[in-house]
């Protein structure tokens, strides 16, 4: 199990990839990655699970480090889409086949329109915690994160 952060939308969404290829170095021992840092280098993959999170039908999943360049090229890629759709989504979640009532999660939701959006609210969303325990009754709860961009 993982962490994801994806778009989801009722229009066909379109996968995304560098025009380059660029370097992915990973140190365990510090905890760091380096990715060369471009703006667009980062990936979009078509996300077939986006229905279990939600009730739009098609996703594409990032794969990125955030930066606020990679921020605000997903704002541009959500503006276009928004030409397709009255709304767009993008979900920080948990990977999770199903789960029982007490383990379900805590869905936080926040609606803002395009006109409004902008690195930051990309920031908050990929950094959200999903393990933070909100609900003192059942600790197992994950927090799964929603941002609505509407037109």
């Amino acid at each position: 199990m993982s962490v994801c952060t994806f778009i989801a939308s009722d229009f066909p969404l379109m996968e995304a990839a560098p025009n380059h290829d660029y370097p992915n170095e990973i140190d365990i021992d510090n905890s760091t990655i380096y990715d060369g840092g471009a703006d667009d280098n980062y990936f979009l993959h078509f996300f077939m699970d986006v229905q279990n999170y939600t009730q739009k039908v098609n996703g594409v999943y990032l794969e990125w480090n955030y930066t606020e360049g990679r921020a605000e090229q997903i704002i541009e890629y959500i503006k276009n889409a928004l030409k397709n759709t009255p709304s767009i989504e993008l979900w920080h979640v948990w990977l999770m086949d199903y789960y029982e009532f007490e383990d379900r999660p805590v869905i936080h939701r926040q609606t803002i329109s395009i006109d409004e959006i902008t690195p930051r609210h990309i920031k908050v969303i990929d950094d959200a915690e999903i393990w933070n325990t909100p609900d003192k009754m059942y600790p197992n709860r994950p927090s799964f994160y929603c941002l609505e961009i509407k037109r």
